[in-house]
């Protein structure tokens, strides 16, 4: 015999939110010589052969179906994210059960395991898509990828830069021209002169409202525009937004076929050292393809030969900022902003395959 029960909303019409009924409940299970308590597990072992279900059919309850949980391309990407985890974790922890020297030890794996837990533990998906909504979508959202990043960390991996990525999309109001003109930027982590920027393409966000519900931003604006060798990248963040912030890195990525990311990092609020990172290399400090600076902005150029162009009209740009491995602020929120290339774009011309 099975007693199922609603786990999440029967209680609320209980005196007491059902304590009391539970305790009694089950004190009498356990005091009763006729019943004898067994967990599921218990359960399935004692009862040998049984017959196995080869579908779950979603019954009646929210239209019959599982559109809630899975329908949507947010759902979709939720558990995308928690399946690439828990495959990492899983591949981890077979490297470990062969003996792999480099394998990270038990209180690491049980760390991780604790974090996907609590990513698989709740009912997130009900909150992704269109049905639900509340105030705190943002922070729900940053909370699950929190846990999912968290898996990462506690086995000595950097989580991918989708974790710094919203899923829940509310489109974010922002100021978003394109290039005007061609660059000519010294890259000192400063606004030399008032020339130096004008022409560049702009995604300025309007973060008002979210400030309004508590949410801490840090990113205030993304420039971006070309000379002949160069694409330059400028992120300004929010006034004092950094003080609290004395250790973190900015990862600016461009997506062009393969992904270009070079990652900044600051300690006690200056520029420490920087990465290049592409799919064939991933050089620390390489000046003649990349150079960075910070100061009272960020400043990036990115050589020409960093990107495969060939049959490319645009690249996918996104700037994330994280500390101690996790993702506080990314620009633009809902993605990844758009640069066409072409000399009408006054960008690099696209090339032919």
């Amino acid at each position: 015999m099975s007693v199922i029960l609603d786990g999440e909303n029967a209680w609320e019409y209980f005196p007491g939110n059902g304590r009391e009924f539970l305790r009694q409940f089950y004190r009498r299970i356990e005091n009763d010589p006729d019943i004898r308590a067994l967990t599921v597990s218990e359960a399935l072992a004692e009862a040998g052969e049984i017959p196995t279900v080869k579908g779950i059919f979603p019954a009646s309850w929210i239209n019959a179906n599982f559109d809630i949980w899975i329908g949507h391309a947010e759902d979709v990407a939720a558990w995308n994210l928690l399946r690439e985890a828990r495959e990492f974790y899983a591949e981890v922890k077979r490297s470990r059960e062969k003996g792999s020297a480099t394998a990270p030890n038990e209180q690491q794996l049980s760390a991780a395991y604790e974090s996907l837990l609590a990513a698989e533990g709740s009912d997130w998906c009900w909150w992704y898509g269109p049905e639900n909504s509340s105030v705190n979508d943002a922070e729900f959202d940053a909370i699950y990828r929190k846990h999912l990043t968290e898996v990462y960390i506690a086995l000595g991996a950097a989580a991918p830069d989708a974790l710094a990525e919203p899923i829940k999309r509310r489109p974010e109001r922002a100021a978003v021209a394109a290039p005007s003109g061609y660059l000519q930027v010294n890259v000192d982590g400063r606004e030399t002169s008032y020339f130096e920027w004008l022409g560049a393409g702009l995604y300025s966000a309007d973060r008002r409202s979210g400030a309004m519900h508590g949410r801490s931003f840090f990113l205030h604006e993304l420039r971006y525009g070309f000379d002949e060798k160069f694409l330059y990248v400028r992120v300004d963040v929010f006034k004092d937004a950094m003080a609290g912030l004395r250790d973190c890195e900015f990862r600016v990525t461009l997506r062009a076929g393969e992904e270009v990311r070079v990652v900044a990092r600051l300690e006690e609020g200056a520029l420490a050292g920087y990465l290049l990172e592409s799919k064939d290399v991933c050089l620390l400090g390489p000046d003649e393809m990349v150079s960075v600076a910070f100061v009272k902005i960020l400043e990036v150029a990115i050589a020409r030969e960093m990107f495969d162009l060939r049959g490319r009209s645009s690249l996918s740009l996104g700037v994330a900022l994280w500390q101690g491995g996790l993702p506080v602020d990314v620009l633009p929120a809902e993605g990844w902003l758009e640069v066409k290339l072409g000399a009408d774009n006054f960008a690099w011309p696209a090339e032919n395959d």
